[in-house]
């Protein structure tokens, strides 16, 4: 769902700059005529006439210029509807488009400054109930008009945000021209000429800002002696600071910070973080009612190349919200970031003990990981039930998993930690379980315990699964009893399944959702498992084996027919008399003769040791008694 918060343009000078305004909403800036700096968080992108950022929300916005700028602001919020498939709401709570900042300078800036035009002139008008439907038109297209340049552009920053990037990250230390020039294969000239045409400053002139704006924060904000911020800033010698001081400001560093200074508790009531270059000393003001001017800080983001994969999964997202997917899409691709780095280690993450009695050393794809050998307080934020199921009681887990029906009465004493870090770090785990791939991600969990990343369909069985796991939580024996009682039991009901069902008759596993379907191979929930890794059924013939391979695939309705096998498992809200009555599910086989599976997501979804135990009986029991008519 999208929601249009605000359309503003907004003129920045010299002395009327956009400063450290933390964004409310997702957010386009568009700059046009001149040149800039747009800042956001402690990041830099150069503008020359025509520019267009993406941020996200609680970022902070910087624009720097010496010269008026016209800076049109669309302020977004995106909502995946909570009917939406669960993997897109995991993709989007491991990975979210909305919340990546990225920018680049447009080959066709006129026919995307002209659709914000439009957009800002739909938007001042009174609301007369259909001014907000057309300027969220206007909005979508100007999104595919952004969409449309960037997906064909590799990314690669500019020599000038190349050189302002290395100044403003390493102005602490001793400047180099020659060292600089020789590290971005340009020579010191002409590195000179483009910073000076990009900043109106020299290289060197451009890191005594730097080092100059960073003191006078500290020696506003802070009891630090004037030693201490000389030597942080990057000048050993005193005397030598407080002269580049009073030179850049006209007054001595003692001077400035008895005029300027404040205590430290006002500081930190100062809802802002200082910044080495950008001062809080302007904001810009959006009239909206409805927006959340929260601020969630996310922590600098180091971006050298706009990644591609991104652009995937922004259009992925907002064409789901917008309008019905159409065609057959691959669902790896939404989630390949996500597998991408852990596909080249062994499935099984191998698990090596050490000598040491207290700990053991997991192989994993973000290198060797030092965990408990007896864990006592294990957040399970992924696998929750399998880490159950060997009968170990977790402190955390996350919100989709902790909803499942097949763990009700399970968890008590389990708190749901959402995606917060912080109400992690109050449990005090000594173990993480997260199948979150993002390295970022991962490095905030290993601050506050040992963590073990390991995606979904990462194993090639469950009991594969169980073992695993087993041996990470120091529960291998209870592993080794479950697997044996799981195959005992599995191999009864398998046989009765298999002499049930006629030879040659082949079973779908399906998801219909808003007019479109996705197929679900051995890998997935929603039965997928079930019936074709346990049960050993098989799809139609015409399904192509990539699709099998995936999580899940969408495909057009047109192979539906084709892909339908004699049963049919199908995820859905819809009633069994309303598929019948449809033009299109009515005419299927399964729908016909009453062969047909419905459950919701909230029941098809899981896949766990617990949840595909539960499963087992409701399933069999039906596609037994359906090829008994």
């Amino acid at each position: 769902m999208v929601r249009v918060l605000d359309v503003r343009l907004k003129q920045t000078g010299i002395d009327d700059d956009l400063h450290q305004y933390r964004l409310p909403a997702s957010a386009f800036i568009f700059v046009m005529q001149g040149q800039g700096e747009l800042w956001v968080d402690n990041e830099v992108w150069l503008c020359d006439r025509f520019y267009v950022l993406h941020a996200g929300k609680g970022a902070r916005l910087t624009v720097r210029s010496r010269e008026d700028l016209n800076v049109y602001i669309v302020l977004y919020k995106a909502v995946l509807p909570a009917s939406s498939l669960r993997e897109f709401h995991m993709m989007i709570q491991e990975s979210d488009p909305f919340k990546e900042c990225w920018g680049f300078s447009p080959a066709e800036p006129l026919v995307m400054l002209d659709l914000l035009q439009t957009m800002r002139e739909h938007w001042l008008k009174p609301d007369d109930g259909l001014t907000r439907l057309v300027t969220k038109g206007d909005f979508i297209r100007f999104v595919h008009a952004v969409l449309q340049e960037s997906v064909h552009r590799d990314g690669e920053l500019s020599l000038s945000e190349q050189i302002v990037r290395h100044l403003s990250r390493n102005y602490r230390h001793s400047f180099s021209l020659e060292a600089l020039a020789r590290q971005l294969n340009y020579s010191q000239q002409y590195i000179s000429r483009k910073c000076k045409e990009q900043t109106g400053l020299s290289p060197l002139d451009y890191v005594i800002r730097f080092r100059m704006e960073e003191a006078k924060s500290l020696l506003a904000v802070t009891m630090a002696t004037q030693q201490e911020i000389a030597s942080h800033v990057g000048y050993p010698d005193l005397m030598y600071f407080s002269r580049m001081f009073k030179k850049y400001t006209g007054m001595t560093p003692g001077h400035f910070r008895k005029q300027y200074g404040q205590s430290v508790s006002d500081h930190a009531r100062n809802t802002s973080k200082s910044s080495v270059v950008l001062n809080d000393r302007v904001r810009y003001h959006f009239q909206v009612s409805d927006i959340d001017y929260q601020f969630q800080w996310k922590g600098e983001q180091k971006m050298t190349r706009v990644n591609q994969s991104f652009y995937a999964a922004l259009l992925l997202c907002l064409t789901m919200i917008v309008t019905a997917c159409g065609g057959q899409v691959n669902s790896g691709s939404t989630t390949g970031n996500a597998n991408a780095s852990t596909n080249s280690t062994s499935t099984s993450q191998e698990l090596e003990s050490t000598p040491s009695s207290e700990t053991k050393i997991v192989k994993t794809a973000f290198g060797d990981v030092e965990v408990p050998e007896h864990p006592q307080r294990v957040a399970a934020i992924s696998y929750l039930g399998t880490v159950l199921a060997l009968d170990v009681k977790p402190i955390a887990g996350e919100s989709f998993l902790m909803s499942s029906p097949y763990l009700e009465g399970m968890l008590d004493g389990v708190t749901d930690v959402g995606d917060s870090v912080e109400k992690l770090l109050e449990l005090q785990p000594d173990l993480i379980i997260t199948h979150n791939g993002q390295s970022e991600v991962v490095e905030k969990y290993q601050k506050i315990a040992p963590t073990v990343s390991v995606p979904y369909n990462q194993f090639a069985s469950i009991q594969e699964e169980m073992l695993y796991f087993g041996d990470l939580l120091d529960r291998r024996d209870e592993a080794e009893r479950w697997n044996e009682q799981f195959e005992k039991d599995t191999a009864d009901i398998r046989k009765k399944v298999q002499q049930s069902v006629p030879e040659g008759k082949t079973l779908s596993v399906m998801q219909e959702y808003d007019g479109t379907v996705f197929l679900f191979g051995p890998k997935s929930g929603r039965g997928g498992r079930l019936m074709y890794e346990i049960m050993g059924l098989k799809p139609p013939a015409a399904i192509p084996e990539n699709m099998l391979q995936e999580s899940y695939s969408e495909f057009s309705l047109e192979n539906l027919p084709e892909y339908t096998g004699d049963y049919l498992i199908l995820t859905t809200e819809a009633s069994l008399q309303e598929l019948q009555a449809d033009p299109i599910w009515g005419l299927l086989e399964p729908m016909r003769n009453n062969r047909v599976y419905l459950w919701t997501e909230n029941q098809s979804w899981y896949r766990d040791p617990i949840a595909l135990n539960k499963q087992i009986t409701q399933l069999t029991d039906w596609i037994i008694e359906a090829a008994t008519r």
